[in-house]
């Protein structure tokens, strides 16, 4: 029973960490919405991207924190982190690269699969 329990306060550790995450790269984003806008124009992305994505980090990073909608937060965080590594840091390697890039989406994955039942909003991580 210990082992239930200790399973289930982890889950809900990392998830509370990947939603505190991502809800403040969202913030930052709307900090400077211009400039974050006028990199993403950069990039070849339409002036409304920027909003969409800080919008899911924002409002997902709050779902994600309190557990609702886990698995379909966790597939918006994998397709923006994704979408991150490909088209920004693909080529300056792992290590001060990508690699919060790639613990935040095995962090998505593993918060997502360990929420992935039929509940809606579930505090506590099924164990």
């Amino acid at each position: 029973m210990q082992l239930k329990n200790a399973t289930s306060t982890s889950l809900l550790l990392l998830r509370i960490t990947l939603g505190i995450t991502m809800a403040i790269h969202g913030v930052a984003k709307f900090s400077d919405l211009k400039g974050t806008t006028e990199f993403f124009a950069s990039l070849g992305l339409p002036s409304f991207m920027p909003v969409i994505i800080a919008l899911i980090e924002v409002v997902g990073g709050i779902f994600m924190i309190i557990g609702l909608l886990v698995p379909l937060v966790a597939l918006g965080f994998i397709a923006i982190l994704g979408s991150a590594i490909f088209m920004l840091k693909s080529g300056s390697g792992f290590v001060g690269g990508f690699e919060l890039e790639v613990l935040l989406i095995v962090m998505s994955i593993v918060c997502g699969y360990s929420h992935f039942n039929k509940k809606i909003i579930q505090f506590i991580p099924p164990a």
